[in-house]
């Protein structure tokens, strides 16, 4: 089975779960449903992990899909900066996910993941990592570094010890890495641009040092 059947297959599959909706799991926003990217990435080697999913990708009947680049919201903005500027790979090699995969029942203004919701999705996340089968995975924030740790326990519980620091991790490396969003850049406990521009920057040599070891796909 090719790689792009493999994905649409389980694309297909995962498009179809509800456990998080209704039942003893009621952890999903009403009419909620996973979102993947319009696509598949042309070169999977790095696979990004974000919080969850927002509310306009959600329910604006013009997206439905996961979007992450210049023209969404600032966040996507500065991550397709990063991911062109700094990783220096075209912006159809992105390959994307969330944490979990629906967007999360809204608590106040905000649509916060609970850690049932996440280990709900995990044996999701899982599966799309070992279709995609990526050289790395760099989990986006600390909610993405916490889920990868259901995964495999990678022994990191601050995202602050962790990032941009390839660590060993479910047969690949992990490279955790701040959330591009402006209060991930501007906030207390935050990372700044300049500071997340020279972590993308130890990411393209990561990538570039796994690739001189060994054949991995390009675009």
């Amino acid at each position: 089975m090719s790689e792009d059947r493999a994905w649409n297959g389980l694309q297909s599959r995962l498009s179809e779960c509800r456990t998080c909706h209704g039942g003893e799991l009621e952890l999903a926003e009403p009419g909620a449903f996973p979102l993947f990217p319009r696509s598949m990435p042309t070169s999977p080697d790095i696979f990004f992990i974000f919080e969850a999913p927002n509310r306009d990708d959600t329910f604006d009947p013009n997206k439905e899909y996961l979007t992450y680049d210049y023209d969404t919201d600032p966040s996507g903005r500065f991550f397709g900066e990063l991911f062109i500027e700094e990783l220096r790979e075209p912006i159809e090699a992105v390959a994307v996910t969330n944490s979990v995969l629906c967007l999360p029942l809204r608590k106040g203004d905000r649509h916060p993941v609970s850690t049932k919701m996440r280990r709900a999705c995990s044996e999701n996340l899982r599966a799309q990592i070992e279709v995609l089968n990526p050289a790395i995975v760099a989990p986006m924030g600390g909610q993405a570094m916490a889920a990868t740790r259901l995964i495999e326990d990678h022994g990191k519980k601050k995202l602050a010890d962790a990032v941009a620091a390839p660590i060993p991790w479910f047969g690949r490396q992990l490279f955790p890495l701040y959330h591009t969003g402006m209060l991930a850049r501007n906030g207390p406990s935050g990372r700044k641009a300049d500071e997340q521009r020279s972590d993308w920057r130890a990411l393209r040599q990561l990538l570039d040092d796994l690739r001189a070891r060994a054949p991995v796909r390009r675009c």
